[in-house]
């Protein structure tokens, strides 16, 4: 009663909610970094093992993934999958590092974060899927396979990869709301609207080398991000104003 009564006098501020913990947030940057190395995983697999030779017709392309299925079920399984249980983990973290949880902007991001999270999943899930429905059409009726083959690609491509729009308003919305909060170093947020820019830029789908601009850049991003989230001594605190 003595201390209800305090509350409500103003002497004693009701507890509301917990404070963030330095732990969340170190563990998101711990799971950022990894998602750097899921990227390096997967540019090293499809650029270094199984980069796909020139002039392959349907069944071409179905035989390479038949050969390669090891490889590709590795690659997708850690670049969409381990991918997207990473980002989870480091939009939660973000959530608690943020000085000011309640700010739209913030909260857009987030939105986006998870809908990056779902299209990856889904696209991991589809890939791994359809790769071995595929190999298995290919050994009975090659005609089924290549129109599996085409359906196959365009859905896991128009899920995850093929547009990085999510992903681009993820990092853009999030850089912008680090650079109102002074929250973090602004060169990592400038870096970010670049990577952001990049990433909806390739809605633009026929012009070379945006997506690889955009992956290539991210992996710095990432672990520049994550560093600075291990890091952490103090969760939710702007940087000092007469420092960038």
């Amino acid at each position: 009663m003595q201390a209800t009564s305090l509350a409500s006098s103003g002497n004693l501020a009701p507890s509301t909610s917990p404070a963030p913990s330095t732990s969340i947030v170190r563990l998101g940057g711990m799971a950022t970094i990894g998602m750097a190395l899921c990227y390096v995983s997967m540019f090293a697999i499809f650029f270094g093992l199984v980069s796909a030779p020139l002039g392959l017709d349907t069944l071409g392309r179905i035989e390479f993934l038949q050969q390669g299925r090891l490889l590709f079920a590795i690659s997708y399984s850690m670049g969409y999958l381990l991918f997207g249980i990473l980002l989870a983990i480091s939009l939660q973290a973000l959530q608690q590092a943020i000085p000011d949880k309640q700010s739209a902007l913030a909260g857009l991001a987030d939105r986006f974060g998870w809908i990056w999270v779902t299209l990856m999943m889904a696209s991991g899930m589809t890939y791994l899927i359809g790769l071995d429905r595929l190999i298995q059409l290919a050994n009975t009726d090659p005609v089924q396979a290549e129109a599996l083959y085409h359906s196959f690609w365009l859905i896991t491509h128009a899920l995850g990869g093929g547009i990085e729009l999510v992903g681009g308003l993820w990092v853009l919305l999030l850089s912008i709301t680090g650079l109102k909060q002074q929250w973090l170093p602004k060169a990592l947020h400038l870096l970010g609207l670049l990577i952001g820019t990049l990433g909806i830029l390739t809605v633009l789908h026929t012009v070379p080398y945006l997506k690889d601009a955009f992956g290539l850049l991210q992996i710095i991003w990432f672990s520049w991000l994550g560093i600075v989230l291990v890091c952490t001594t103090k969760v939710g605190v702007r940087r000092e104003s007469s420092s960038d």
